[in-house]
């Protein structure tokens, strides 16, 4: 085989610097080569030369599109953990995983604005943390000096990820302070915006989270309240980006913080109205979410129990229940107050829940497969632009799940918390 001219130089240069560019790249062109094995070296060494070429150009390639692929598959999956751990955070903090988390995996964890606890867990559950990787067991009040360095070592690059302006002073005062690990000026701080807070509102108490002021921004992180996820606990209507609207329930509630425990999915529990009655009777209050065919998520809320009654046709009375709409056509969420009392929610065993004597709102036996849901509303209920398609778009509709949530167990007051009770 023989070259000339200029076609010798190439053959004389280039496999040198292809020699080079393989040695760099050589485990990716072994992954690309293995996932296209049909391509074979054919020719002569000009030949070899353009293979190489292409080889290293689609290996590079290749490379770029699987890095890329996977930071946004692990981005994804990332957000889906801590996502995960929010919801559940009352749960997952107290968890062997939890406490033998990286110092950068538990800064991300608690500087999360939707870490579904009360500032004063976060402190307690990040506390728990340093003491196990300090390998301290004592409560505070028990440490030698070199288990209080030990600890305060390990809290020092966590601590300004805990918004500690918004715990309770009290916690504050028996809880923090004693592990040493505050910084005076910060400590001094607090109290400074306790004390503020205070006189502007004689009527609060000093446990009352602090305004902003001095040097401190209202967009400081250390001032803004997390956004609590886990209010309706376990609801598969109101999760993801729906997930806002148990905060609007709550503030028609009138308890922000109010938490919620399922007593009755349809889908898990069955769609009969039998069913319903069997979880659901003699419960009281309850909030009813019901998600309809197209996309619809309206409810109800009744602060007395549906149970058996000798007043004519069912009705039982109430004086704060309503109605409400979350997203009908892309329009704010409404509540429709109660305007006929006696006729607030209405009982029957062979239908689901019924609000109103229209009946406002009533939801069928076997709600899923038929249509006979339906809203003759506005009746005992009215409201801003009240119409029987307000709530599911229709007078007759299919809903393909609802849920009944009740009153989660209250926890302990602040004033009576136990200090080490909630975590190692």
């Amino acid at each position: 085989m023989s070259f000339k001219g200029s076609k010798v130089q190439k053959v004389m240069v280039q496999p040198i610097n292809l020699i080079f560019r393989y040695l760099q790249n050589r485990s990716r062109v072994q992954v690309w080569l293995y996932e296209n094995t049909h391509l074979r070296i054919e020719g002569h060494i000009v030949g070899f030369d353009e293979y190489m070429n292409l080889v290293l150009d689609e290996a590079e390639e290749f490379n770029i599109k699987k890095q890329t692929r996977r930071a946004k598959c692990a981005a994804s999956f990332l957000e889906k953990c801590i996502t995960y751990i929010a919801e559940n955070a009352s749960e997952c903090v107290k968890t062997n995983a939890f406490l033998n988390l990286t110092k950068e995996g538990l800064i991300q964890v608690i500087s999360y604005d939707n870490l579904g606890l009360e500032e004063e867990d976060v402190w307690r559950c990040v506390l728990a943390w340093a003491k196990n990787q300090a390998g301290v067991t004592q409560p505070t009040a028990h440490w030698t000096e070199e288990e209080r360095q030990r600890v305060c070592q390990y809290l020092a690059p966590v601590i300004s990820h805990v918004r500690l302006f918004l715990i309770d002073s009290q916690v504050f005062a028996e809880e923090v302070e004693p592990t040493g690990a505050v910084p005076i000026e910060l400590s001094l701080e607090r109290y400074r915006r306790a004390a503020l807070h205070s006189n502007k509102l004689p009527t609060a108490t000093a446990s009352a989270a602090p305004v902003p002021a001095g040097p401190l921004t209202e967009n400081d992180k250390r001032l803004q309240p997390r956004l609590m996820l886990n209010l309706f606990h376990g609801s598969a209507i109101l999760k993801n980006d729906k997930i806002h609207f148990q905060g609007t329930l709550n503030g028609w509630y009138g308890a922000a913080k109010q938490t919620w425990r399922m007593v009755y999915r349809a889908s898990t529990n069955g769609f009969a109205a039998s069913a319903f009655h069997r979880h659901c009777d003699g419960v009281a209050p309850l909030f009813i979410i019901a998600l309809s065919s197209n996309g619809a998520i309206s409810g109800g809320f009744t602060d007395v129990a549906f149970a058996k009654t000798n007043r004519k046709g069912g009705y039982l009375h109430s004086e704060k229940a309503f109605l409400f709409a979350l997203n009908y056509n892309n329009e704010p969420s409404t509540k429709f107050d109660i305007v006929k009392k006696p006729y607030a929610i209405c009982y029957h065993p062979d239908c689901g829940p019924i609000f109103g004597a229209g009946a406002d709102l009533l939801i069928s036996n076997n709600c899923n497969a038929n249509i006979e849901s339906y809203s003759n509303f506005p009746h005992s209920y009215d409201g801003p632009n009240a119409t029987f398609g307000h709530l599911f778009g229709d007078y007759n509709f299919s809903i393909i799940d609802y849920e009944v949530f009740t009153l989660a167990p209250a926890a302990a007051p602040a004033g009576n918390k136990l200090k080490h009770d909630r975590y190692p």
